[in-house]
């Protein structure tokens, strides 16, 4: 008898102590307030072709999204009015991939490639066997002002309208699709699908400069090994990225060459340091960077000293999907794995752990409810409100309405 007390009090013992560590590092419930997260529908583009996979804020204010599906199509939003409005497909393209731009003259900058979902059977290796005959993505320069000089008054939107006023600057990496876009005063920075090759465009002369792969081929059964889904611009000009083990790596401006820091990595787990990509990355207010990965961590690393600080994990899910800062400078997030649900946390910025917003759950019944499963991009619009773009085959645009705690 004695024996059986001995072994129930250590059994409660330990399961006190075990409580006590998942309670340390449980990240804090806050769920979002419902009146914080509104949805526009894009049903005036098809099924099928309507996953947001890249969005924009132009010179002009406007929020602008890419899709990927069996057709890519760019779309506009006024955030003044709230209303979605399709401005055409390109054709024979099917991916608007984290690919694109803005410049400072007015016009978007746009790459394509072959959509990147495969099945999940496959492990992305129908992804990878579809570029085999791949031809090459390309970068089209879109005018938005003259887009809005020439649409009729009361334009009923056409889906099967082809995007006008987009000049095709070319393929910078033959047989290469582009999946990662960003702008500088006056060139453009990318990085291809599947091999990892960093370019860079004179937007004025449209010349390319291939600079080779930074990174190693890809994997049979993980084909966007290594591959950056996100670029960041420090002040210094420089152009940062991730690579091979997750190691950082820059473009240099002045030298026009890529440096690699292969002692420089993100954080990952143990034993798939290999598999380690940058998946979303944004510049912090304190001109540090601020990322995350493909295994679900959040880092910040400075440019200045290049050093990484991990800030750990805000789900237990892998994929960090998108970030985007608040104007009060609490990093908002989105993550989640291709067939969860996705769901957003936040971290503020006077400290504590990450609070966990929930769902992307919109219910305004009995006009209109939605629950979003995947989502692939986000961004701040220049009034506050943060927009996040769903991946489904039905996708929507949600708008979050950030609050301090």
């Amino acid at each position: 008898m004695e024996k059986k007390r001995k072994g129930i009090i250590g059994l409660a013992s330990l399961l006190a102590v075990s409580s006590a560590l998942l309670l340390s590092q449980q990240t804090q419930v806050m769920t979002a307030n419902a009146l914080r997260l509104d949805l526009r529908p894009l049903d005036v583009i098809p099924p099928g072709e309507c996953a947001v996979t890249a969005l924009a804020i132009g010179a002009d204010g406007y929020l602008y999204g890419g899709t990927s599906g069996e057709r890519a199509h760019l779309f506009v939003m006024n955030p003044k009015w709230g209303q979605v409005f399709p401005l055409g497909h390109l054709p024979g393209e099917k991916s608007i991939y984290h690919s694109l731009a803005a410049g400072p003259d007015g016009f978007l900058y746009i790459g394509t490639s072959l959509a990147q979902e495969g099945r999940i059977d496959e492990r992305g290796r129908d992804v990878l066997a579809a570029y085999k005959t791949y031809k090459g993505g390309h970068i089209y320069q879109f005018d938005p002002e003259k887009e809005r000089d020439s649409r009729v008054s009361m334009q009923k939107p056409d889906p099967n309208r082809t995007l006008p006023f987009a000049n095709d600057l070319g393929v910078p990496v033959p047989g290469e699709g582009i999946v990662s876009l960003l702008m500088g005063e006056d060139r453009l920075f990318g990085v291809t699908f599947p091999n990892g090759h960093f370019f860079v465009v004179n937007i004025k002369s449209g010349k390319a400069e291939d600079l080779g792969p930074i990174c190693a081929g890809p994997l049979i059964e993980e084909p966007f090994k290594s591959v950056p889904r996100a670029l960041v611009r420090d002040a210094k000009g420089r152009v940062w990225g991730a690579g091979d083990f997750g190691a950082m790596f820059y473009y240099e401006p002045a030298e026009g060459k890529v440096v690699s820091l292969p002692r420089v990595r993100l954080p990952a787990e143990l034993g798939r340091e290999y598999k380690t990509i940058l998946d979303a990355a944004v510049l912090g207010p304190d001109g540090q960077v601020y990322g995350g990965t493909s295994d679900g961590f959040i880092f910040r690393f400075n440019p200045e000293n290049m050093s990484i600080v991990n800030l750990g994990k805000p789900q237990w899910q892998y994929r960090i999907r998108g970030l985007a800062f608040s104007r009060s400078g609490d990093l908002y997030g989105v993550g989640g794995e291709r067939g969860g649900a996705a769901r957003m946390f936040v971290l503020r910025k006077n400290g504590g752990g990450y609070e966990n917003l929930g769902l992307l759950d919109v219910n305004r019944m009995p006009f209109y409810a939605w629950l979003a499963y995947e989502a692939e991009s986000m961004i701040t619009g220049p009034d506050g409100t943060i927009f996040i773009g769903e991946t489904g085959r039905l996708a929507h645009l949600y708008l979050l309405f950030p609050w301090e705690r």
